[in-house]
């Protein structure tokens, strides 16, 4: 047995009708409703179980994809834009979407609307579909009555997000090619080369350097215990992700992360980004600035500047500014401290953060693509100097006995 929702009017005075029947199919919900009730039913569809899809948080934060969530909201922003009532926007979104779990998410949303509750409460009971930032901006852009323009300024703020995740994607998958490929050639000339050259030693009973023993001491490590590598990796992945839970080793690894030599800057320019943007977005979408910087914090992922926010929300509970604030943590740049104060100082906060933002993203994209345009020759170089590192620790001696014979 199923419950579906259905829609119609009475057969007898024509007044729309529409409710909740249990049934085997929808056929014979059909039929029960004309003959039992006398309505004839329009619209009639299984009803979408609320506490089903609460179980399945983990499904949806596997199967909805952000970027479908994007397309979405920068669909719903199209149709709140043209006016389109809310409970037909979401009906035509159910049908638009692919993703399965996304559209029975809508489906449910649609219902609740339709039983009177709000679209920020309704997208509120899928926190691991619609995130914390989703729901105060929806929420924001309801009571302002600017639904529409919010929903655009999240849909834009969802797809740089995405774009950004992209590149830094594809910046790391050409130097992970080349790793393994270095590797692999490590391995083979440990495997299969120096064996056999390490018996025309034998035989010749020649003096090694020192260089060529450790290499061939890897060799015979690599040989007889090769099975020790996947144990050693587990072990490391291991203690390395228990060491990023525990709180005390995030914020070292954070901290850390921030002061290296060349990642560390680059690091910190898109925390500054995003830290912007998103608090850019949610103070002009109208949510209040403590909300903001709340929900600013949690998006976050650096300890260490999420830290710095936590304190900046309590000062500014406090009547303290937020520039000042930021500008004592000495972790942010001094133009960004400098662009927030100013925004204070001058009613245009949103405005100045989002103009750090666009100069942020604009130069985090230039070190990306540098160091992209820097990988490349570095990694030839790198697998040249190991490789040719081995060869040479072999050739050497050879060429040393070699002339001692002649």
């Amino acid at each position: 047995m199923a419950i579906y929702l259905y829609k119609g009017y009475d057969a007898k005075t024509g007044a729309a009708r529409k409710g909740k029947i249990e049934s085997d199919s929808p056929k014979n919900a059909k039929t029960r409703l004309r003959q039992k009730d006398k309505i004839i039913v329009s619209e009639i569809k299984e009803e979408v179980s609320i506490d089903k899809i609460r179980a399945k948080r983990s499904l949806f934060a596997q199967s909805v994809k952000a970027m479908d969530i994007a397309i979405m909201t920068r669909q719903f922003a199209t149709l709140a834009n043209a006016h389109i009532p809310l409970d037909e926007s979401l009906k035509a979104l159910t049908a638009q979407v692919e993703s399965d779990v996304l559209q029975g998410t809508l489906s449910a949303v649609r219902e609740q609307v339709s039983e009177g509750k709000s679209l920020g409460d309704s997208v509120s009971q899928f926190p691991a579909v619609f995130n914390r930032l989703y729901v105060n901006m929806v929420r924001a852009g309801e009571s302002s009555g600017t639904l529409g323009l919010v929903l655009d300024r999240l849909a834009v703020y969802m797809e740089k997000q995405e774009k950004a995740k992209g590149q830094v994607i594809s910046a790391m998958m050409y130097p992970s090619v080349m790793i393994l490929a270095q590797l692999s050639l490590i391995g083979y000339l440990l495997i299969s080369l120096v064996p056999k050259l390490q018996k025309i030693f034998a035989s010749l009973k020649a003096p090694l350097p020192w260089y060529t023993k450790l290499t061939i001491g890897l060799s015979e490590w690599l040989q007889n215990y090769w099975f020790l590598l996947p144990v050693i990796g587990f072990g490391a992945y291991t203690f390395t992700k228990r060491w990023l839970a525990s709180e005390s080793g995030r914020r070292k690894f954070d901290q850390m992360s921030l002061n290296l030599p060349i990642f560390g800057p680059l690091i910190m320019r898109m925390q500054v980004s995003r830290f912007t943007e998103t608090l850019s977005t949610l103070l002009a979408s109208g949510v209040p600035i403590i909300k903001a910087l709340e929900i600013t914090k949690n998006v976050i992922t650096n300890v260490v500047i999420a830290e710095v926010l936590e304190a900046a929300k309590i000062s500014v509970q406090e009547g303290r500014s937020l520039g000042q604030t930021i500008e004592k943590s000495n972790q942010f740049p001094p133009l960004v401290t400098h662009m927030i104060m100013t925004g204070e100082r001058t009613g245009q906060l949103e405005e100045m953060l989002a103009h750090v933002a666009v100069a942020y993203d604009a130069e985090v994209q230039r070190k990306i693509e540098g160091m992209i345009s820097l990988i490349e020759p570095l990694m030839i170089v790198m697998m040249a100097v190991s490789a040719g590192g081995i060869i040479g620790s072999i050739i050497v001696p050879m060429l040393s006995i070699m002339n001692q014979i002649r």
